[in-house]
């Protein structure tokens, strides 16, 4: 049995509004698949030096690409297209509103490869096209969870159904935090290895909270409250209050939460009757963000003090019998 080949069609990406694309030819092949998460640059590849060229990625043209077909005598730039759509290319796409030549076009056609003609410089074009690639062709994992951004830091709430996760958020959101998502964050990993957490479509914007219902942060509160995606920094588990468990009492543990193979950065909260979590919370995300910035915590300092017999010694002082 042939293996199946995985990839999405041009025709779906759903960034092409993005890409500013303004015009499209031979668009009977549009539905050609993208079968890699990187577009690329032929480079040398136009010269006849064809051994990098991956056929399942979309080819992207430049002035470079443009100006060097331009500059080459007719019959050496119809051998050169030959050999280069030959590889079966998903599709080709020009930046800058650069014409497409009709030879181009023909040469493309022969060979089932649709071009697209975008607005953008050839860097912001393939930086957007990448973004939505490695979002679509990377592991994805979908966690319990209330994925917030406090503080410019991404942050997932987790714990136990009923151990208040949602009101919590709620409270942050009041105080002008921003949600990204609600019971389930979905997480990826983006160009860079980071991991990169964002709603399903069908929750996103919305929250349920006993007693409410569902109801809609960006409704209610505006569309500042709320967030596409969110790089994850830190993983906060709320957990019920034991009182046979020993709790860390000087931030001296270090913990961490794998996820998608990277550790992520834990703090477990236990939750009492009279424990303000969205403040417990802020001062958790303050802490964080200190460590982060190199400044000294409290068993830091504690090591730093004059041992016993290093401490200075004031005047001497003479008891009276």
């Amino acid at each position: 049995m042939p293996k199946e080949i995985k990839g999405i069609q041009i025709a779906q990406i759903p960034e092409l509004n993005q890409l500013k694309i303004v015009r499209i030819f031979n668009e009977k092949w549009i539905h050609n698949l993208v079968s890699h998460p990187r577009p690329q640059r032929p480079g040398l590849g136009l010269t006849g030096y064809l051994k990098h060229i991956q056929s399942g990625r979309i080819q992207i043209f430049g002035k470079t690409e443009a100006g060097y077909l331009r500059n080459l005598k007719e019959e050496d730039r119809n051998r050169c297209l030959k050999n280069y759509f030959a590889l079966k290319l998903p599709g080709i796409i020009i930046s800058e509103s650069i014409t497409a030549e009709s030879d181009w076009i023909a040469m493309a056609a022969r060979y089932g490869t649709p071009i697209l003609i975008s607005e953008l410089h050839t860097a912001p074009l393939i930086s957007r096209l990448s973004a939505f690639l490695y979002q679509y062709f990377s592991k994805k994992i979908k966690m319990n969870g209330v994925l917030m951004d406090i503080m410019g830091q991404g942050v997932l709430i987790t714990g136990t159904s009923g151990i208040g996760k949602s009101e919590t958020a709620l409270e942050l959101v009041n105080k002008g935090y921003q949600l990204i998502a609600d019971d389930v964050a979905e997480f990826y990993l983006d160009s860079n290895d980071d991991l990169i957490g964002r709603a399903n479509e069908i929750i996103k914007n919305l929250m349920e909270v006993r007693g409410l219902g569902i109801i809609n942060i960006n409704d209610i509160f505006g569309a500042s409250a709320v967030l596409e995606e969110k790089k994850l920094n830190l993983v906060i588990n709320l957990e019920k209050w034991d009182p046979r468990k020993k709790y860390d009492r000087l931030g001296e543990d270090t913990q961490y939460f794998k996820i998608l193979g990277l550790e992520i950065p834990l703090i477990t909260l236990p939750v009492g009757p009279g424990r303000n979590l969205s403040t417990i919370i802020e001062v958790a995300v303050r802490n964080f963000l200190a460590k982060k910035s190199g400044k000294k915590t409290y068993l830091e300092i504690k090591d730093e003090r004059p041992r016993p017999e290093e401490e200075p010694t004031g005047p001497e002082v003479e008891v009276s019998k």
